[in-house]
């Protein structure tokens, strides 16, 4: 065996790696030593990207890189890189980027094949062993292919890996003006605009496969709670956000969320579960809960909570990244049920058997249970019939709804559970302490705020301790991930930071998390932002590799766009830092973000949400700190959506002042005189009333 002739992932401590530790693969870990061995052989590089929860990722292994012939071609033929997406958020992005131009699409497992100065001449995302129809190439065929096109035309080979850099580096996205009359078009405008893709039958917009999009959604809910959609659209957000918690793609059992739903009707969810679905889950249901405070709500939000506390937070008290989709070896095995299981579970909560067959079939009814099942191999994803929502919307129907869910949760804790990754991602921690936040000021039901505010106490030390690092007579750090050591500093992690301490600050009143925001939104500025770009890592860090360091998009994708929530947190933190300049020489950022979010709203909820208000909208609430401690003010904050920031001062006075950035408009004494001052005083009309609470009567 040579000295280039073996696996050297055995090491490592990403859980995705060490699923492939064993394989006949001779892989490397990113890192110079494989690029160079690439250059003196002259070999093309293989890179394989994925992530430990990735069902498809676990096929492509179990058929492809476990595959003894697979393994000694690409022995032979190319140098092989295994990397942790999670790890390497930038590597994802960008190949990601070039799968767009190669297939027109992307996703995990992601394979792409480069030259040794890491251009890339093809990539794809998965390919079987053996062929299942007519169409598309094996794996093995592809890698034959690419070899022969590598050494027999290498001129055009590396001619169009220039062009694809090339392409990525000056953007892919038509930059043509949308134009628009003065501000940004008001929400109704926006969602005229989309409501072709409204899927009226099932909710949502667009076909499956359907994501769950918590940055539109949110900004849909703030302008609902502001009274500014009409009630047919307001009734359509609605619609569609009950008929996600009813269905598949909702744990109904554990609590969380899925990844997407693979039908149009939110039922058969892809399984996997993601630490930033769950960040952005609970920022949704907390302000929905302002909305619409129903039975579903609360317990969504109660049961996210749980399952976050009691499967997701680790000894270290940091969060796991992600939970699979597979047990013993079959995707969705650990959360369905076949139909005399769930018998058994409907006669554990009837154990005085005292329903009659209709009332047992009508309960089946509402969980759509059946002998045949709605997922493969006759098993029942478990969910609840929205057309039959008016038999169980009552407090008896209702309480046997969470008898089902509680026995149904015993049962499963017999079985295998799916396997977590254990890491943590320092963005994705700082994204679920921001949602865990919006439910302390957002929701009013006192267990929840206090279950989220206990969870939120523990995490909090955790995070920063496993994250941030602080060396002497230096800047504090963040650690991407805390499978590696180091790693280059990422927009996405210091944008979550500092989101989070704005939002820490506006609940705590500590100054601590206003200098921590203060001092990285300089960080930010000084090091992720040139020629009018928002780039994925820091500039200082641009010679440590040699793929560039691109633009981030204003597109959320796994989860909010970090480039849009910058400018989100740069416009409430003005008013906030008392820094009207924080924006200046963003104006071309600001622009471009505007004129990307039109062009597909719904996939640019962030970018909804940093651009929908004027300047003149925002407000800062200024009130002592002391008020903190007080149930009638932390009760009240609720009403103060983001493009309200909250300040707090020590002065010996009870004095309140609400400032916009030219003048403070309001001013008083006292926490009574505060809220007698900003509760309306008449009540609404009729019209008003059906705008601002679509559907409220349902709950």
């Amino acid at each position: 065996m040579s000295e280039a002739s073996f696996n050297r992932l055995k090491d490592e401590k990403s859980s995705y790696l060490l699923q492939h530790k064993d394989n006949p693969i001779h892989w490397y870990s990113w890192g110079p030593e494989a690029i160079q061995r690439a250059k003196d052989e002259d070999k093309p590089i293989f890179l394989s990207v994925g992530y430990s929860s990735c069902h498809w990722c676990h096929v492509m292994n179990q058929e492809n890189f476990q595959d003894q012939e697979t393994a000694d071609y690409l022995n032979e033929n190319f140098v092989s890189i295994k990397v942790d997406r999670e790890e390497y958020p930038d590597i994802d992005s960008y190949y990601q980027q070039a799968c767009q131009l190669f297939i027109q699409s992307g996703g995990w497992p992601l394979n792409a094949f480069l030259l040794d100065d890491l251009k890339p001449f093809f990539v794809g995302t998965f390919y079987p062993k053996n062929k299942t129809s007519n169409e598309g190439a094996t794996f093995l065929e592809l890698l034959h292919e690419l070899k022969r096109a590598f050494t027999e035309e290498k001129e055009k080979v590396e001619e169009n890996a220039k062009n694809v850099t090339e392409t990525i580096k000056s953007g892919m996205i038509n930059n043509d003006k949308v134009e628009y009359p003065d501000h940004f078009p008001a929400p109704m405008a926006i969602l005229d605009a989309i409501s072709q893709f409204a899927d009226k039958e099932n909710g949502g917009f667009g076909s499956a496969p359907k994501f769950p999009h918590f940055p539109f959604y949110e900004w849909a809910i703030e302008q609902l709670l502001e009274g500014m959609i009409n009630k047919e659209s307001g009734k359509h957000i609605v619609d569609s956000l009950e008929r996600m918690m009813m269905g598949g793609i909702v744990d109904q059992v554990r609590g969380g969320i899925h990844r997407y739903s693979t039908d149009d009707k939110y039922l058969i969810p892809h399984f996997e579960k993601m630490l930033y679905d769950q960040a952005g889950f609970l920022s949704v249901l907390s302000k929905f809960s302002l909305l619409y405070p129903s039975p579903l709500v609360f317990d969504t939000l109660l049961k996210t909570l749980e399952y976050l506390e009691t499967e997701m937070l680790g000894e270290n008290k940091h969060f796991f990244s992600a939970q699979d989709a597979d047990s013993e070896g079959m995707e969705g095995l650990y959360f369905t049920f076949t139909y005399e299981e769930f018998e058994d579970i409907l006669n554990q909560v009837d154990e005085n058997d005292s329903w009659s067959e209709e009332q047992r079939n009508q309960v089946k009814s509402w969980f759509q249970v059946s002998k045949e099942g709605n997922f493969q191999n006759k098993l029942n994803v478990i969910s609840l019939n929205f057309d039959k929502k008016e038999e169980f919307y009552n407090q008896d129907a209702w309480d046997i709804v969470r008898g089902i869910f509680k026995e149904s949760l015993i049962q499963r804790k017999m079985r295998i559970p799916p396997a977590t990754d254990s890491k943590g991602v320092a963005s994705w921690n700082f994204q679920t302490i921001s949602g865990l936040v919006d439910v302390i000021q957002y929701c009013q039901v006192d267990p929840i705020k206090q279950r989220a505010t206990a969870l939120f106490n523990v995490a909090i030390e955790g995070i920063y301790n496993n994250f941030l690092i602080a060396k002497d007579n230096e800047k504090m750090t963040i650690r991407h991930c805390n499978t590696k050591e180091q790693s280059l500093p990422y927009l996405e992690d210091y944008v979550s930071f500092a989101n989070a301490q704005l939002r820490i600050y506006e609940i705590t009143g500590n100054d601590t998390f206003k200098e921590n925001l203060r001092e990285t939104l300089d960080f930010i500025k000084n090091e992720f932002i040139s020629e009018d770009k928002v780039l994925t890592r820091a500039i200082s860090a641009n010679d440590h590799e040699l793929y560039p360091n691109q633009a981030l998009s204003y597109f959320d994708s796994s989860f909010r766009s970090q480039s849009s929530q910058l400018i989100s947190v740069l416009r409430r933190s003005r008013l906030l830092l008392d820094d009207p300049d924080l924006l200046d020489g963003l104006e071309t950022i600001v622009e471009e973000l505007k004129n990307m979010t039109l062009k597909n709203p719904i996939s640019a909820g962030e970018g909804l949400r940093a651009s929908t208000y004027p300047d003149h909208a925002y407000r800062i609430v200024k009130v002592p700190k002391s008020w903190l401690d007080q149930a009638q003010f932390v009760g009240f904050i609720a009403y103060f959506l983001p493009r309200f920031s909250l300040s707090y001062h020590n002065d010996d006075s009870d004095r309140w002042e609400i400032c916009n950035s030219r003048e403070c408009e309001l001013t008083g004494e006292g926490i009574g005189n505060f809220i007698d001052t900003l509760r309306p005083k008449n009540p609404k009309t009729n019209e008003e009333s059906e705008t601002n609470e679509v559907n409220k009567e349902e709950s």
